[in-house]
């Protein structure tokens, strides 16, 4: 399987490698840095809302463009170096001079310039205000205070089959608009270019048309509000799209607009998901994913996890139907302590896990291979 960072190059189509079976939460690979502007900025909150429910023959496409279109901008970016490409943004909050909108690090990365033109033909040069490579997500700043901003969903409260509509740049073409389905939650992917490999632990899958130059751009319910970051595209597949959830980008966007580092929740257990296992040939009682190592030191070796347990479910949230490992700790902050439900040797046992940051991930631990 292939994934692709849905930049329009205008000069290199960006081909990126899949992952393994067996994917450490935030383990033996070097963290990209995240980068932020040093001194806090003053910035009006960001509110979140319910996202609207699965349309019953209402569903209304215009309506979401109407809605959400105006705040919705194509990045025009050169790099250093020469080259450079084309993505997708939408403002997210403003202050008494600056207006912010959020995209993906990879359509900034390496930028030297970066031109942000408004659906109203606006345009304006930006500056990055920050950039974090683990989640995919930078934050670009414009000396106008007046741009329309978009309205965050809960991606929290999302439902597999809900409608939606992905607003971008695909290809260069300013505020094209496709429409679809959100087709599963919470799925695990590896997504890099040049070398340099993302895990995106938490991303939702949509059939909504995303193609180079949509990265960045909002995936949006059916009221227009934001309910994910279109990232990535599966190379291999048709109508397979990925986007970062709202409140994944909100969090990360706010550390970036007020100055600072963002932080990201880490475990350092290695496990195959169910289908995988079942795959291999463990017939394994109970659900979940199958833990294959607790790597020393971390918060899943200090909270007692053991090769051969089978985590089934994160607080409440079971860990089946889609469900996987990386999408439920991800709406918690480092220092927060979540509870797992573990069934090992066939008894069940409750464990209680404090997430620690990824930046504490030592760069010599390892996973083991695939049994």
């Amino acid at each position: 399987m292939s994934l692709v960072k849905i930049t329009s190059a205008l000069t290199l189509a960006l081909l990126i490698a899949a992952g393994c079976t067996v994917r450490p939460i935030g383990t033996s690979r070097t963290s990209p840095t995240a980068s932020a502007k040093a001194s806090p900025t003053a910035v009006v909150p960001i509110p979140v809302v319910s996202p609207a429910p699965v349309a019953a023959g209402t569903f209304d496409p215009a309506h979401v463009v109407q809605v959400l279109g105006p705040a919705v901008a194509e990045l025009i970016v050169r790099q250093n170096g020469g080259g450079g490409g084309i993505g997708s943004g939408f403002v997210i909050a403003h202050d008494s001079a600056a207006s912010y909108l959020v995209t993906n690090n990879h359509v900034v990365a390496n930028a030297s310039k970066v031109i942000v033109l408004m659906a109203d033909g606006r345009h304006f040069t930006a500056t990055v205000q920050g950039t974090d490579p683990i989640q995919d997500i930078a934050v670009v700043k414009v000396s106008d205070a007046s741009l329309p901003p978009a309205q965050f969903g809960d991606s929290t409260k999302l439902k597999v089959g809900q409608q939606v509509v992905a607003i971008g740049s695909p290809l260069g073409n300013q505020a094209s608009v496709t429409s679809g389905i959100i087709s599963a939650l919470h799925r695990t992917i590896t997504a890099g270019a040049g070398g340099a490999a993302e895990d995106l632990p938490d991303v939702m899958q949509t059939d909504a048309a995303i193609n180079p130059g949509n990265s960045g751009g909002p995936l949006a319910d059916a009221e227009g509000n934001v309910i994910g970051v279109n990232t990535a595209t599966n190379a291999a597949a048709q109508g397979i799209g990925y986007a970062i959830p709202s409140l994944i980008a909100k969090r990360i966007a706010q550390d970036l607009i007020a100055g600072r580092k963002p932080g990201h929740p880490y475990m350092g257990v290695c496990y195959q998901s169910e289908d995988s296992f079942l795959a291999g040939g463990k017939d394994v009682a109970g659900y979940g994913v199958l833990v294959t190592a607790a790597l020393a030191g971390t918060p899943a070796a200090k909270a007692g996890l053991k090769a051969g347990d089978l985590i089934e479910k994160v607080d409440d949230l079971e860990l089946n139907n889609g469900q996987t490992l990386g999408g439920a700790i991800q709406p918690h902050a480092p220092g927060d302590t979540v509870q797992l439900s573990v069934l090992r040797g066939g008894s069940a046992t409750t464990l209680s896990l404090t997430l620690a940051d990824r930046s504490t991930a030592s760069a010599s631990a390892s996973c083991p291979a695939t049994p």
